[in-house]
């Protein structure tokens, strides 16, 4: 099992921005996904820059990418709001994607195919928070505890209904591709049936407080995120 955790760094590098950032990164920032995914046999890919530098979720071509008409593709001229953030031109483009987002995917590639040598099924965990307050940009409106998100070829009906069942047992409103959809599947594994793929994300409410620090109940979250990762763990050699 992959955990791959894209958005959890507030790292901003040396990167200079017009107007301050704070509340940008406050709101954008997949806050602790990198420790609430933990699992003892999975390895954990977490890429080291905030997404306001880099985006790695996005598509690399303009075209293929939904997100560019918000000038949030994989590099965010534009705020959540669709103000300015930052001037971005094509050299800097090409730069940031030769230098943090290509690398950061072969990195991902080099981690399935290792995986896949030692077990039938490969499994990416595509981890990720989302604000509890619906942000302009979002289309989605739900607003649930935990969305899980699916891919229709790599992600297998069985793992998505034990997991729905596993996180209503918990307590939690679960939607399945609400407010968010779909899962990473790098290109490389599209005609791959043994890599599947599944997108936990889970509201900030649960486990953040007013400023952007654990609250009392993540240790709760934390366990509950580690026993739904122990149901896709056990389907690897199936």
């Amino acid at each position: 099992m992959i955990l791959h955790i894209p958005h959890s760094s507030t790292r901003l590098g040396d990167v200079v921005f017009e107007k301050d950032v704070e509340h940008e990164l406050n709101i954008m920032t997949d806050w602790f996904t990198n420790e609430l995914f933990y699992h003892k046999s999975a390895a954990s890919l977490v890429f080291p820059f905030s997404r306001l530098i880099c985006d790695v979720e996005r598509f690399e071509k303009i075209a293929d990418e939904p997100m560019e008409r918000y000038g949030m593709g994989i590099c965010y001229t534009k705020r959540s709001d669709g103000s300015f953030l930052k001037t971005v031109t094509d050299k800097d483009r090409l730069d940031i994607i030769h230098d943090l987002y290509l690398p950061h995917h072969k990195r991902l590639v080099d981690l399935i195919y290792g995986q896949m040598s030692y077990y039938k099924n490969t499994y990416l965990v595509d981890c990720h928070s989302f604000s509890g307050t619906r942000l302009p940009h979002e289309e989605g409106v739900e607003r649930p505890d935990i969305c899980l998100g699916t891919d229709v070829f790599h992600t297998p009906r069985s793992v998505v209904v034990e997991l729905l069942n596993y996180f209503v047992d918990k307590g939690y409103s679960v939607y399945r591709n609400k407010p968010f959809t779909g899962t990473m599947v790098p290109h490389f594994f599209r005609a791959n049936l043994n890599f599947k793929s599944i997108m936990i994300e889970v509201n900030r409410d649960l486990y953040l407080n007013e400023h952007f620090q654990a609250n009392e109940n993540y240790e709760k979250v934390q366990k509950d995120i580690t026993g739904a990762l122990n149901i896709i763990s056990a389907q690897e050699n199936l």
